[in-house]
């Protein structure tokens, strides 16, 4: 898995060849066609890899004691300089997400799941400091996360602008973004 994530990662789908794949994974292509039907089902088992560790990084960030007292713009500029870090270190997956996407695969569901899951997360953090938590502000925590992961996404795809994703202008104008749309105290 860690082979065709960094092959995806370099060089999106259609650019992976699995023979690439199998010489990282020290293992032969007939290997490689053993446990997988063909390159896009490896994709996908990847996909569900990768869901699953992404899941266990945004407990881990949200479990982290220091984010219990941080400011809610520190939290939520460290939450963006997290994903943005993380993010560029998969470009290629991302535009592999794409490829699939405009031949009528269905890539986007679990990556819909794990936004929901993040601000879930930061709904219950909230709710721990007091915030009262009605539908109004869960589809509003839902569609912040998503506006951020996509102008992260959009920013590996189609280039920086205005800001590169290591500059920490991004995370404070995003942080700000998500602060002001959630209608936050930066204070709590």
């Amino acid at each position: 898995m860690k082979a065709g994530e960094r092959v995806f990662a370099q060089q999106g789908f259609w650019q992976a060849h699995v023979g690439e794949i199998a010489r990282r994974a020290e293992c032969s292509v007939g290997s490689f066609y053993r446990r997988f039907r063909d390159k896009e089902a490896f994709f996908f088992a990847l996909q569900s890899y990768m869901a699953e560790r992404a899941h266990e990084n945004i407990t881990n960030f949200f479990n982290d004691p220091g984010r219990q007292t941080a400011p809610v713009d520190q939290l939520l500029r460290q939450l963006v300089s997290n994903s943005a870090r993380t993010m560029s270190r998969i470009e290629g997956y991302f535009r592999a997400l794409f490829e699939l996407s405009l031949r009528g695969h269905q890539v986007w569901p679990s990556m819909r799941d794990l936004e929901r899951y993040e601000a879930d997360q930061l709904l219950h953090l909230l709710e721990s400091r007091g915030v009262a938590i009605d539908q109004g502000l869960r589809d509003r925590a839902h569609l912040a996360i998503r506006m951020m992961h996509g102008q992260l996404i959009s920013q590996l795809l189609h280039g920086p602008g205005p800001f590169d994703a290591d500059d920490p202008r991004l995370a404070d104008e995003l942080a700000l973004m998500l602060t002001r749309y959630l209608g936050l105290p930066s204070d709590i």
